[in-house]
């Protein structure tokens, strides 16, 4: 008969539990740009990937406002949604045209959470971002693509139709259309 072991739940509670130096290091480590601020989004902690995107060094932005990485061309109404959403103790999500410290533009994909204290007062905020600039320009190059190819198609001086596997039209032009409307009128 195998022996019982008996497990205390408090000991197994402790050894769960991460230290604080581990919080610091996977944080540090993510790959995804992450700061901390206070309140008033002074920076008080960033990562190294937040270095990468924005060009500073942890010694050039700690102590600075999280402002000092706006382009200052996004509308107000963003700030403004963003500003409500805050207050409200909700995470923001969005797009800002941001400067790094050369001065070239980047599209940041931002995330900011408040973090709240035990009575329920805002703290700090957590930053998180990406550098989605290359994406969005690959974006506009394959949505320009489409409508060139839609236009050539389009102007075609014969019907022109594009099926998928199961015989979707999923391209077509004018030509395609207007013997279509025809065959159904007879």
């Amino acid at each position: 008969m195998p022996a019982v072991t008996h497990i205390n739940a408090s000991s197994v509670q402790q050894n769960l539990e991460l230290p604080p130096e581990v919080y610091r290091q996977v944080v540090d480590q993510a790959d995804l740009a992450i700061s901390i601020t206070d309140a008033r989004a002074n920076i008080l902690f960033a990562n190294e990937a937040f270095t990468r995107v924005t060009g500073y060094a942890r010694d050039e932005i700690v102590g600075k406002n999280e402002s000092m990485l706006s382009n200052h061309t996004t509308s107000g109404d963003l700030y403004t949604t963003m500003l409500s959403e805050l207050s409200a103790q909700r995470p923001w999500s969005g797009k800002l045209l941001n400067r790094n410290k050369d001065g070239d533009l980047y599209l940041a994909e931002l995330t900011i959470s408040p973090v709240v204290d035990d009575t329920g007062k805002t703290t700090h905020f957590l930053g998180m971002r990406r550098d989605v600039t290359e994406m969005h320009r690959l974006e506009r190059v394959v949505r320009n693509q489409k409508k060139l190819i839609e236009s050539v198609v389009d102007s075609a001086p014969m019907a022109f139709a594009l099926l998928d596997q199961s015989g979707r039209v999923i391209l077509d032009n004018q030509e395609y259309k207007k013997l279509v409307s025809d065959l159904r009128v007879k």
